[in-house]
């Protein structure tokens, strides 16, 4: 699922009121009801029937979003491009510096730095470069997960501040493994809890809650990314403005050319 990790990684039609929503995932539930399945594979359908439907999921194959990102004091612009399957680029502004990182799903992800010197574009840090490409993934993890290299574990359910969600064990490609909540109401991701290793080798506890879902083109994409490591806010993306299918280079993704000085 994409979202905004300064890796240094996170979508027009009228507004659905909640109520909407609820009531479609209803009928789609009761249709569900008359046939026995396998319960992970119902989940999967009703989450991708709650966020738009196959059709318009398929149709939104590109997006540009534009937002701000709050982390250790600092308000830091971006704008992100990315389209199918696994192209995108970051483009990060602070008062001083650019970033822009990207990939084109085939090559080596790279990055180039307004304060670097010469100018020139590099590879990302392995670590580094490993999120940017996981993080690249256009839909959710729910979405044609399997073809992806995800397999899904339903564990139950959980109640967090009074509120109950279905949890989902996800391990990608037999290496990532982490954990998803889904909304027991609306059927959307709501958190992603994982373990992260620091570079002094300590385990952290990190929480990413999926907040703010609004309609592009049909498909509710969270506007509002918060990040909290060992239960401290560290970082929050909040998306202003999100394009559907702009017109998009494969340039884009690619290592740029710098002129020599």
């Amino acid at each position: 699922m994409i979202s905004i990790m300064t890796t240094g990684r996170l979508f027009p039609y009228c507004w659905v009121r909640p109520w909407v929503g609820h009531c479609l995932v209803f009928f789609f539930l009761l249709g569900l009801a008359s046939v026995r399945g396998d319960p992970m594979d119902d989940l999967i359908k009703i989450h991708l029937e709650a966020i738009g439907g196959k059709t318009r999921v398929e149709a939104l194959a590109a997006l540009r979003a534009v937002g701000q990102v709050y982390a250790g004091g600092k308000v830091v612009r971006f704008t992100m491009t990315a389209a199918r399957p696994a192209r995108l680029r970051l483009e990060t502004h602070s008062t001083d510096r650019t970033l822009i990182q990207g990939n084109d799903g085939q090559d080596p992800a790279w990055e180039l730095d307004s304060a670097s010197r010469p100018l020139r574009p590099r590879l990302m840090e392995a670590v580094v470069a490993r999120k940017f490409v996981a993080d690249a993934e256009f839909d959710d993890p729910l979405v044609g997960g399997a073809a992806r290299g995800f397999v899904f574990d339903s564990a139950g359910e959980v109640v967090v501040d009074g509120r109950k969600f279905l949890r989902v064990l996800v391990t990608h490609k037999l290496s990532d493994t982490y954990t998803l909540l889904i909304d027991d109401e609306t059927y959307f991701i709501a958190m992603r809890l994982e373990q992260r290793t620091s570079a002094g080798g300590r385990t952290l506890q990190v929480v990413t809650h999926y907040e703010d879902f609004r309609p592009v083109d049909g498909v509710l994409l969270a506007h509002k990314v918060t990040v909290s490591v060992d239960g401290n806010v560290s970082q929050q993306t909040k998306v202003l403005k999100i394009e559907s299918n702009p017109l998009v280079s494969a340039e884009a993704f690619t290592v740029p050319k710098i002129a020599a000085p």
